[in-house]
């Protein structure tokens, strides 16, 4: 319990992180009008969270990795699968999909806080009774 412990606080900030810039992106998608547009704000926003998040997150461990895609469909609402999906489209969800599979991973994972996932959520909610990561829901 004491390595889930630590897991879960090595990686909600990052989940909290990915539900507020979903939320931004969502919000200036549907402001764009033009397809391009919204093709030059996705890769110009993905060029920038690779360059603040990508080096973090290689390094974590296959169990924070695990952590982490359960974290980030609780925080949004959506399994990882389908933020890629909607984002990057099908072909490169189901690449993406690959490559978690290879590390033991699936990206179309759901959260259950009342059955599996209950002792993470058990660690969130102690994370929140602290006061961390106060994050605005819509």
């Amino acid at each position: 319990m004491a390595l889930l412990r630590y897991n879960v606080y090595i990686v909600y900030p990052y989940a909290v992180a990915a539900s507020l810039i979903l939320n931004d992106v969502d919000s200036v998608l549907s402001s764009l009008h033009s397809k391009e547009a919204k093709q030059q704000f996705k890769r110009n926003k993905e060029n920038e969270l690779n360059r603040k998040f990508k080096y973090e997150l290689e390094n974590l461990t296959i169990s924070q990795g695990q952590i982490l895609v359960k974290l980030i469909a609780r925080e949004t609402g959506k399994p990882c699968y389908q933020i890629v999906r909607d984002l990057k489209g099908g072909v490169n969800a189901g690449i993406w999909q690959t490559v978690a599979v290879l590390f033991n991973n699936n990206l179309k994972n759901s959260y259950d806080p009342e059955g599996e996932d209950q002792a993470i959520e058990a660690i969130v909610q102690e994370i929140l009774a602290r006061g961390h990561f106060e994050a605005k829901r819509s």
